[in-house]
């Protein structure tokens, strides 16, 4: 049989506005042609969570041995970090047709959208029919490639209209709604409530919207005083509540277009090049346009309350129904059934699990790179339910193995499985009727239970070990809570055995009237280790550094290793005054260590310090005073490293 044509799409998250918007462009073009879609999430930008660092290994998935084509969503994508990187980190995927969405990469073909005319036209319109010149520019950071080609057009439209705007009306929202709400308030604030503008130019809807709401808030409404400008013409934009004036930049037809391009330079070989659509200016209620609206009846309004309800009540009740299942953990073999239970209330048709032979240690100062042996665990298909084939495969050369590709659909998603800084493998799974979000709510309860199902596992195997050797269920419930509490590459204190082991100990001197000094130390230059001679070169550094502290802290001093490379110290006999000497035992350990071993690279750690007492106890506030004593060693280091 014909293997079906793979399209790969790298993308932040599948569940945002943006998502979704694009997802539906690219699964529109894949139904038509019979294609097969892979999705790559990264969800990079959620400050939220501080380990969605392990969707960055999805990319290594990323090879013409899994999808034939790449469409990268750069324009959500290049909106985190420099843009200079994220064009570096797509130049370092395989060879392969590659086509970029939203945004021009050099030297990849193109499908993005011209705003300039839409905006113009928007601007204009404001100006000239509402007379509103007073701006108000409400963009992202310079970082942003999106936002400052925006504010740039606007700029433009502005000018030729003979319009200035003042630098002190241009706020930064960051894209999002909060942050826009906080930016307008703070500026109203300062402006003593009385606003000097009497339009806004939102470099997206969420924005828009912030200040549609805090202008609300502040007295003042919408259009009446203010015009209200967005960009993205996303669905909460024209809802009756908001009706926002906005550009609409074609997102569906990009998408659609941009799978249609890849789909001609694989099979036509036809000369890369870029297509460029016009957005389109979108005229609503806050710009200042009255119009009438559709007025729905009671009927229509009853029936469609009645839809939504029970949508959102059904999803509800299933994700109860699949908790209610998952009280307590369950080993493997016993989790698969329930698993199926949860993809069939889901509308998940099928799910491939695969694991490592052992979790593997990843954090953002590391560079990924997967094991080479992996397994397939379990296979879930709706008509044929669930399956364990013990599949052993190398995952450098595909993420499943080939007699495993009948179970995947038309439409999959691609998951890491991971707990704190440690990987376990990755799950598949093809998505239902379902809104995105939700399917990302169900992966993450299905990714815990697997988890806690693979530790649990692994602790029966241990006990019956140990049951073997004679050892007592009180020596081994030891075991297990010392295991628990012990960072697995250095044998000292993880973060979770340091923070109550710590907080103990400081709790422990205060109350008996006593002091102690609380470090925060963070290796020199592991990042350039990892990227310059590889993690296990890193790897090596933070194992040397951990046996240097041990070395020079006493027995009764709390060492822990907080994750990648960050120490902490509680020394509870230790003073200010003792600190200085400490370091520089310390740096003269590093540099005994430098001469006498081989290693390629410079063992080096920056350390900083507080004091604990009756007044300030808290672990938690201690490390961070201590962590900001920590960077004003480093910027010492880095002045004298640049010669100032």
């Amino acid at each position: 049989m014909k293997r079906k044509f793979r399209v790969g799409v790298l993308i932040n998250n599948m569940y945002s506005d943006y998502g979704t918007t694009v997802l539906e462009g690219i699964d529109k073009f894949c139904r038509e042609n019979d294609c097969k879609q892979i999705i790559f999430p990264l969800l990079r930008g959620n400050t939220l969570s501080q380990y969605d660092f392990h969707y960055d290994s999805l990319s290594t998935l990323i090879n013409p041995g899994n999808v034939d084509v790449l469409v990268v969503c750069s324009a959500a994508l290049s909106n985190y970090g420099k843009f200079d990187e994220f064009r570096k980190e797509i130049e370092n995927l395989p060879p392969m047709v590659k086509v970029s969405l939203g945004v021009k990469l050099e030297g990849l073909p193109s499908i993005r959208v011209d705003p300039s005319k839409a905006i113009e036209t928007l601007v204009t319109h404001v100006i000239k029919e509402h007379g509103r010149k007073n701006f108000l520019l409400m963009q992202s950071s310079d970082e942003s490639y999106e936002s400052r080609e925006r504010a740039d057009y606007f700029k433009n439209a502005l000018k030729k209209n003979s319009v200035e705007i003042p630098k002190e009306r241009i706020l930064d929202g960051q894209f999002m709604y909060n942050a826009a709400y906080e930016e307008l308030t703070k500026y109203l604030d300062k402006k003593k409530n009385k606003i000097d503008f009497n339009a806004i130019f939102c470099c997206n809807d969420d924005m828009a919207m912030g200040c549609k709401d805090c202008l609300k808030v502040h007295g003042y409404a919408v259009p009446e005083d203010v015009s209200v400008i967005g960009f993205d013409n996303i669905y909460d934009s024209y809802e009756i509540e908001h009706d926002i004036t906005t550009v609409d930049q074609m997102i569906e037809k990009q998408a659609y277009e941009s799978v249609k391009l890849s789909f001609d330079l694989f099979y036509k070989k036809c000369e890369p090049h870029d297509l460029i659509l016009d957005a389109e200016p979108i005229i609503r209620h806050s710009c200042g346009c009255v119009k009438d609206k559709e007025v729905l009846s009671k009927e229509e309004l009853l029936q469609m309350t009645n839809r939504f309800h029970y949508d959102g009540s059904l999803q509800l009740y299933n994700l109860h129904f699949f908790l209610l299942e998952s009280q307590e953990p369950v080993p493997l073999d016993k989790l698969y059934p329930r698993l199926a239970y949860c993809f069939s209330l889901f509308d998940v048709s099928e799910a491939i699990l695969v694991l490592y032979n052992k979790p593997f240690y990843f954090s953002e100062d590391t560079a990924f790179s997967f094991p080479e042996d992996a397994v397939v665990k379990m296979t879930y298909k709706n008509q044929k339910g669930i399956s364990e084939p013990d599949i052993y495969f190398n995952p450098s050369d595909y993420m499943i193995p080939p007699e495993c590709e009948e179970n995947l659909s038309s439409l999959q998603v691609i998951f890491p499985l991971f707990a704190s800084y440690y990987q376990f493998g990755y799950f598949i799974m093809s998505l239902g009727k379902y809104e995105k979000i939700f399917y990302q709510t169900v992966y993450e309860l299905v990714s815990k239970e697997i988890v806690a199902s693979i530790k649990l596992t692994q602790a029966n195997k241990e006990k019956a070990t140990l049951e073997t050797k004679n050892i007592t269920l009180e020596e081994y419930s030891e075991k297990l809570h010392t295991l628990s509490r012990t960072d697995e590459m250095t044998q000292i204190y993880n973060r979770r055995g340091f923070y109550e082991a710590a907080q103990i100990i400081i709790t422990q001197y205060v109350t008996a009237g006593k002091k102690g000094l609380v470090l925060f130390g963070d290796m020199d230059g592991l990042k350039s280790i990892n990227d310059t001679f590889g993690h296990e070169a890193g790897d090596k550094a933070i194992k040397a550094e951990a046996e240097i502290l041990k070395k020079i802290f006493k027995s009764s001093d709390v060492i822990g290793r907080l994750g990648g490379d960050e120490f902490a110290i509680v020394a509870p006999e230790m003073q200010l005054e003792d600190f200085a000497a400490r370091k520089n035992l310390l740096n003269d350990e590093c540099r005994k260590y430098n001469e006498s071993e081989e290693d390629p690279f410079i063992l080096s750690i920056s350390m900083g310090c507080t004091e604990f007492s009756a007044v300030n106890s808290s672990i938690d506030d201690l490390l961070k005073k201590a962590d900001e004593e920590l960077y004003k060693e480093k910027r010492e280091k880095k002045s004298l490293k640049e010669g100032r």
